[in-house]
């Protein structure tokens, strides 16, 4: 079972508009509600795979309660912890000529009652897990140490850990080694505090985090220029064909999503796994193919397999 950490919880709001103009009316086209954030889009894509999952949220008031209906509707198995305060609502705005606007609340603050109980699930799922995906913030109120905390009682119990996050809590988190770091290109910069721009300045970029925090897999998303990995010996890049996208939201986590699940279809340990280049090749591949076919669906997280049959015939590997 992979077992996936993604704290704060979002009931999303898509609007497609017909314009966008500051300082009056705007009409919308078309809503979609669904529930979102990194952790339940990366969860909805597992389930497209067919791959045993949990979810572990905090999930707070009358929006809570419609993020926990929305994620059983689509078939995630989920475990809430309940919080007093009300969970956050974002927004995204779609133009006609594809201009994408975010509007994110904050998250709410929680209780230290709140963070235990969230402690406890955690535990008595990672009995369970055979890997961890941490994905995105930690909610007001969790400590810093927190995604150190699980990633270091994950690697105590033999579970190797996947890392989406690069603020405080996942800096932090780099110290306990993850097996695999999945952020963005800008993300990248932020973290080293190096130039990324160039392949030559990227890979020494990678090498930094390999050789200070023992990561074993670092896999890089350059939005339409797809992404780029790095197991130590090998750097690719695999991009697909120039699409039109509907929706790019929620692209990063359907990367995530496969690779974890061409790691589970390969049916070993990690530690057994990372090394061999035509798995690290293929996981690369797949989690472009997942994150460019999320893009043709207006809902985060949602892919319709004739898409990925699409785009998956378009991916071409480098080696760089």
């Amino acid at each position: 079972m992979v077992l996936v950490v993604g704290q704060n919880s979002t009931w999303q709001r898509t609007y497609r508009m017909t314009e966008l103009r500051r300082g009056t009316v705007n009409r919308v086209q078309d809503v979609l509600s669904s529930a979102a954030g990194k952790g339940a889009n990366a969860c909805r894509v597992l389930r497209f795979y067919g791959i045993e999952h949990e979810l572990l949220a905090y999930a707070g008031g009358p929006t809570g309660n419609k993020f926990h209906a929305a994620c059983v509707a689509d078939g995630l198995l989920c475990r809430f912890t309940s919080i007093h305060n009300e969970t956050r609502v974002c927004v995204t705005l779609i133009e006609p000529d594809r201009c994408i606007t975010e509007i994110v609340e904050p998250a709410p603050p929680i209780t230290p009652a709140e963070r235990t109980a969230f402690r406890q699930t955690f535990h008595d799922s990672l009995a369970r897990a055979s890997l961890l995906a941490i994905q995105g913030t930690a909610m007001i109120g969790e400590n810093d140490e927190c995604f150190r905390e699980f990633t270091q009682t994950a690697k105590s119990h033999g579970v190797p850990v996947m890392l989406d996050s690069y603020r405080t809590h996942g800096r932090l988190a780099l110290q306990a080694s993850p097996e695999i770091l999945k952020i963005n290109q800008d993300e990248l910069g932020e973290l080293t505090g190096l130039p990324v721009q160039t392949i030559g300045e990227r890979k020494l970029a990678y090498q930094h985090i390999i050789d200070q925090y023992g990561v074993q897999w670092i896999v890089i998303t350059r939005g339409p220029q797809g992404a780029e990995g790095c197991n130590g010996s090998m750097t690719v890049h695999a991009c697909p064909a120039k699409i039109q996208p509907v929706n790019t939201i929620g692209s990063g986590d359907s990367v995530t999503a496969g690779i974890i699940a061409t790691l589970v279809r390969a049916a070993g340990r990690f530690s057994e796994l990372h090394g061999d280049g035509h798995v690290f090749r293929s996981a690369l591949a797949e989690g472009v193919v997942a994150g460019s076919a999320n893009c043709l669906s207006l809902k985060p997280g949602h892919i319709d397999p004739e898409h990925m049959n699409t785009v998956r015939a378009t991916v071409h590997l480098k080696d760089v």
